[in-house]
């Protein structure tokens, strides 16, 4: 017999569960707490300017008769970047919508699209946050590095791997010391692991209170924590914003250490990498700028039909970036072993 429907499935339906699971996307905690907490507005301009002081004024002690040096200091500055824009397509066939609907649809297909469209967005500014908005690493999204986010890997160096940020040399700002002026902390060749590695990352990004509340790895640099800590100094941490949504983390001095799978490094799959990242971040100096055009915060276009065709297309939107206006505040590790 060569019907492909006889009897019961010729006259039953399939019974479709009327949800859908996602197997793809990952989620960022670190992207949680940055458009949760540390969103900022950006409501137009040609750049986005953030003021810095970089100099000290001249000062000292002084007697009867004493004469001030009443020389002009610059003490201001700016860091500056361009607002970056990125896009998720939905295309959709017109003959569709005759097929998906009614009580024959479990559910919308635009509804689905629209939800995926979300999380691809998320998984493009998640990846990107990571970059240097440069040519240094694959920004993962279809759009040249050069009009990625101005990400963590820019921010958070000494002028190692990334000589200007924010339209600045760092040289150009007193730099005196290894975390001063633009310059974080930064260590590479870490193809050895030891808390203690950590722990003087941490204290040399320590300025009073200011001092790094979470620390991003991959997997690995999180088992190797895990695995230096004495069992009753694991303190698993519930009550931050990423706990209380179900990130799993704990804390070292104070500081969240939690996993981020959308990090760069051999432990993630990223194209050429051969050695992990770990981040040390005051995300109380991390400002993320989305503009206030509802278009362009997280926006959709609408379905626009294509010339002789049924079919239609609309785009998601965002438009912004990222600023760490004082990022001696925050740490980079680079190796192997992290």
């Amino acid at each position: 017999m060569s019907l492909s429907l006889v009897d019961v499935t010729a006259y039953t339906n399939k019974y479709i569960v009327p949800k859908s699971t996602d197997v793809i996307y990952k989620n960022s905690p670190v992207f949680t707490r940055l458009h949760t907490r540390n969103a900022e507005r950006f409501d137009g301009g040609t750049t986005i300017q953030r003021p810095i002081i970089f100099a000290e004024l001249i000062g000292g002690t002084f007697t009867k008769g004493s004469t001030f040096d009443i020389s002009a200091v610059n003490t201001d500055t700016a860091f500056w970047v361009n607002p970056k824009g990125y896009w998720v397509n939905i295309s959709l066939y017109g003959y569709e919508d005759i097929l998906n609907r009614g009580p024959e649809a479990a559910f919308s297909q635009v509804e689905t699209k629209m939800l995926n469209a979300s999380m691809k967005m998320s998984k493009l500014l998640s990846i990107d946050m990571y970059n240097d908005g440069g040519n240094t690493r694959a920004a993962g999204s279809n759009s040249s590095t050069t009009q990625a986010l101005d990400g963590f890997e820019a921010w958070y160096d000494d002028g190692t791997n990334v000589s200007a940020v924010g339209g600045i040399t760092r040289t150009d700002l007193a730099a005196n010391g290894v975390i001063a002026g633009a310059n974080a902390y930064y260590q590479g060749s870490v193809n050895t692991w030891q808390l203690s590695t950590v722990q003087n990352a941490y204290g040399q990004a320590w300025f009073g209170s200011d001092h790094v509340d979470m620390i991003c790895c991959t997997q690995s640099g999180f088992n190797n924590f895990w695995n230096s800590i004495q069992p009753l100094q694991r303190f698993m941490d519930t009550e931050s914003d990423v706990g209380k949504i179900g990130f799993q983390s704990f804390r070292f001095n104070g500081a969240e250490v939690v996993i981020d799978k959308y990090m760069p490094g051999k432990d993630y799959g990223t194209a050429g990498a051969t050695t992990n990242f770990m981040y040390g971040l005051n995300t109380s100096y991390i400002e993320f700028y989305f503009s206030t055009n509802p278009r362009f915060q997280f926006g959709f276009t609408g379905f626009k039909e294509a010339q002789n065709s049924l079919d239609v297309a609309g785009q998601f939107l965002w438009a912004g970036d990222l600023i760490v206006p004082n990022p001696r505040t925050g740490f980079k590790l680079n190796g192997t072993a992290v």
